[in-house]
């Protein structure tokens, strides 16, 4: 039935492109989606790279590393245990001035109240056993616990620690794996219900990685043209920024290099002159302007802080602060690829028909440059991605029929379903149902709801009882009465 309805809707939107890769309501999550043709066959056949990237907060059951600290997983715990906590009371406030004939709070005046009841239930002090922080769990707990991973030497274990045995309890809830996982088995069986078959699943569980491809061959000229492959990998903030740094690494050698055949290019070309032949306006200039003038223009062009100039220019827009925290490169792609472009054409105006060897030497090497270019920049930028999971998926579907690309899309719709509370906007989360449409009394309740604490709620409450406590010899420092006049010794009746 679901098949069936995202068919008729393809059919009735008529999107053969992204809008009928993702729906709507899941487009948030691409980062990078691109049509081009295929190389062997550009006129018969796609392909489709498509890269989705699903927050650690969009998750509907956390990812953690395999080698992340037990100390970690427990605070996180703990963390989510304190926010239920504060949505709970802001949720009661809530309905409090609904009840009173108020209005509700507005988005902005719900974050205020969340941050106005943190330092209830936690503070900054490390140190002191008796803080806030460790009214769930006691301190001496974590400090058992402190650098502990998921294993432990043999030689080291003893299953009678209290290491250890917070460890199997870790452990038995399965809290350090569940959420890969789920992502797993979310994956797997949506392909097998959408009828997807695949030869190869290369699951790296410990590092968070999973390769599912349709077919064991890697041969693009042996492959058929209907076919996907699939890549699903789980990024914390550490990896990122390694990845960002190569990435960074690989951009600079790659304009490098296109500056050398830059360089070569034009030393080929300026060998080719005859002596003192018109070919450019440089030809020009050396023939009618005077020797300062030429000596001026070199120290110019020699000065690293003077504006580099030639053909395509050099000015690259990667001063800004928000282009320093978050390269796109964009300006520094474009000009590349037009230094590229504008080689090949010198060459052919050289040359024209001819091959010697010289042009031979330099044509392959900016195909090659072109060719290794062009699969770095399609790759996803490291720079803008957030931490999360990333399902990178390419697909090779024929023009016309696009069984695979619709297959497809069936599959990532349904896992961004499966997985992530998607995108909830604040503008629109504020208006909610007023008390009045849910209350109890509409499904004939006449008696009244229960509300139970949870043994959070109690111990942080007992914890706040006995810090009062400990304050003896309080003194009434009020100022007393004054002493009433004597009566008159009459009595009202």
């Amino acid at each position: 039935m679901n098949d069936l309805e995202n068919e008729t809707n393809a059919i009735l939107r008529q999107k053969t492109d992204v809008g009928a890769f993702v729906r709507g309501e899941n487009a948030y999550a691409i980062i990078k989606c691109i049509f081009k043709d295929n190389q062997l066959r550009p006129k018969y056949v796609y392909d489709v790279k498509l890269s989705i990237n699903i927050l650690d907060s969009e998750l509907v059951s956390p990812i953690y590393h395999y080698q992340v600290t037990v100390e970690s997983l427990l605070k996180d715990a703990i963390q989510k245990h304190i926010q239920d906590l504060i949505d709970k009371q802001v949720q009661q406030l809530t309905e409090e001035l609904v009840d009173q004939g108020k209005s509700e709070l507005s988005g902005s005046e719900i974050m205020f109240e969340r941050i106005k009841r943190i330092d209830s239930y936690t503070d900054d002090d490390k140190e002191d056993e008796k803080s806030r922080r460790y009214t769930i769990l006691a301190k001496k707990f974590l400090d058992k616990i402190e650098g502990l991973r998921a294993e432990i030497d043999i030689e080291e274990y003893d299953p009678l620690n209290i290491r250890e045995n917070i460890k199997h309890i870790i452990d038995s809830e399965n809290i350090r794996n569940r959420g890969y996982n789920t992502a797993i088995n979310a994956l797997t069986s949506i392909l097998d219900t959408s009828k997807l078959g695949y030869q190869v699943c290369d699951n790296m569980k410990n590092a968070r990685v999973c390769q599912i491809r349709e077919y064991e061959e890697m041969d693009r000229t042996i492959l058929p043209d209907e076919r996907y492959a699939i890549r699903l990998a789980y990024y914390d903030q550490n990896q990122l920024r390694e990845e960002k740094r190569e990435f960074d690494r690989q951009m600079e050698g790659f304009t490098k290099e296109i500056l050398r055949a830059w360089d070569v290019v034009h030393a080929h070309y300026e060998s080719k002159k005859r002596f003192r032949s018109l070919k450019d306006f440089d030809d020009l200039c050396s023939r009618l302007m005077s020797k300062e003038w030429r000596r001026g223009k070199k120290e110019e062009e020699a000065d690293p802080n003077s504006v580099l100039w030639n053909e395509l220019g050099e000015l690259y827009n990667e001063g800004s602060f928000v282009e320093k925290n978050n390269r796109t490169y964009e300006d520094r792609i474009l000009n590349l690829k037009g230094k590229l472009k504008y080689l090949r054409e010198i060459l052919q105006n050289m040359h024209g028909y001819q091959n010697p060897i010289e042009r031979v030497i330099l044509d392959e090497r900016l195909s090659f440059l072109d060719r290794k270019f062009n699969e770095f920049t399609y790759k996803i930028n490291p720079h803008h991605i957030q931490p999360g999971l990333i399902l990178d998926v390419d697909v090779t579907t024929i023009k016309r029929k696009q069984y695979m690309l619709k297959g497809m899309a069936n599959v990532l719709n349904e896992f961004l379903y499966g997985i992530s509370k998607g995108f909830a906007d604040a503008a629109f989360a504020q208006f909610k149902r007023r008390r009045s449409t849910v209350r109890s009394d509409i499904s004939q309740s006449f008696g009244e709801e229960e509300i139970k604490e949870d043994i959070f709620e109690t111990a942080y409450k007992t914890a706040a009882s006995a810090a009062e406590s400990e304050v003896k010899g309080s003194i009434n420092l009020s100022s007393r009465p004054k002493p009433k006049g004597k009566a008159s010794g009459l009595k009202e009746l």
